[in-house]
């Protein structure tokens, strides 16, 4: 009989009748779960701290093709819920959002859109947020919702983008 460990994984969720925090419980073969120390940076402006404390609410949300509920979601429609909480209604595919928000001259701040390709041309395949210190959060498909290292992914970005909210950050 295989062992399972239980791991408690804080999952905020916001709805619109009911605003709780509430505790997963995440079972896992052995396997422990690796979620990096993440604060928000003071220095940002109010918008992108909104922006970026509704992301972190959706950590630990399964991934479903085509979802964009706080119980279900796919990484644009993960990147359209978290800029709805700042009245910003995004496209709903990650192409269509690199084709309105992407710029070459973004340099990245927590908050910006990041886009990845896998294959070398084609459309855009992938979305994240990028948290800063070499984060991002966005919705894997193996994963869910998650603040990860950029690391495995750098060689399939793309670009950045910058969302409506704000031209610089006060730095």
């Amino acid at each position: 009989m295989k062992q399972f460990q239980i791991y408690i994984v804080p999952l905020c969720l916001s709805l619109v009748l009911l605003a709780s925090c509430q505790t997963l419980h995440v079972a896992t073969m052995g396997k422990k779960l690796a979620i990096p120390e993440y604060v928000i940076p003071d220095y940002l402006e109010p918008m992108r701290k909104t922006v970026l404390n509704e992301a972190m609410r959706y950590i630990g949300t399964p991934y479903c093709y085509g979802g964009k509920t706080p119980f279900c979601t796919d990484c644009s429609g993960f990147i359209l819920q978290a800029y709805r909480s700042v009245g910003i209604i995004t496209p709903r595919t990650s192409h269509d959002q690199y084709l309105a928000y992407s710029s070459e001259d973004v340099i990245p701040e927590p908050g910006d859109l990041i886009f990845f390709r896998y294959a070398e041309k084609g459309n855009i395949a992938h979305v994240g947020m990028y948290a800063g210190e070499d984060f991002m959060i966005h919705a894997s498909e193996k994963k869910g919702v998650i603040l990860t290292n950029l690391e495995y992914m750098r060689k399939y970005i793309v670009g950045y983008g910058r969302m409506p909210i704000q031209e610089f950050s006060a730095k």
